[in-house]
């Protein structure tokens, strides 16, 4: 079932993020760049969680989303901050069922369009993205020295 994240969610939260990075990014972002789950705690803990979603399994978060709308000063766009999954519940649909959620989350908002960030190396969440209609838009970054580039995609009605 999807639910809003609560504030007892946070170190649950903290450890899901830190288990997701280490599965989907050990090959391109440095150990030392790792979020640990102090960091990832204490951001959960101070943080508005405005917009996250888990998903909760008889008691147990296995995945979390994030949407702000309005993120970058324009009304009509939602960002989608963050979608992660417990790697030991991936290829179950979790991944798929928080990502519509986000997507509906952002039209309830009156948002028309969604982007994201991604690493430029993180090929599994570029093609997950890429199958559900999110295109790069020529934007890039980089997070602490890691490559990322700008995902875009119409809200539809």
């Amino acid at each position: 079932m999807i639910r809003p994240a609560r504030r007892e969610d946070a170190r649950t939260l903290a450890e899901l993020e830190v288990r997701a990075w280490r599965w989907a990014y050990v090959d391109f972002v440095p150990e030392e760049e790792m979020p640990t789950v102090t960091e990832r705690l204490e951001r959960w803990e101070t943080r508005t969680l405005e917009g996250a979603s888990v998903w909760d399994q008889d008691g147990l978060v296995v995945g979390v989303v994030q949407v702000r709308p309005g993120e970058d000063g324009d009304p009509r766009t939602a960002t989608l901050r963050g979608l992660y999954v417990d790697p030991a519940a991936q290829g179950a649909g979790v991944g798929s069922r928080l990502h519509d959620h986000a997507i509906g989350a952002m039209q309830a908002a009156g948002c028309t369009t969604g982007r994201l960030w991604t690493f430029a190396a993180n090929g599994h969440g570029r093609a997950f993205y890429a199958a559900r209609g999110w295109e790069p838009d020529g934007g890039e970054g980089a997070w602490r020295g890691v490559p990322e580039v700008r995902y875009r995609r119409a809200l539809g009605a």
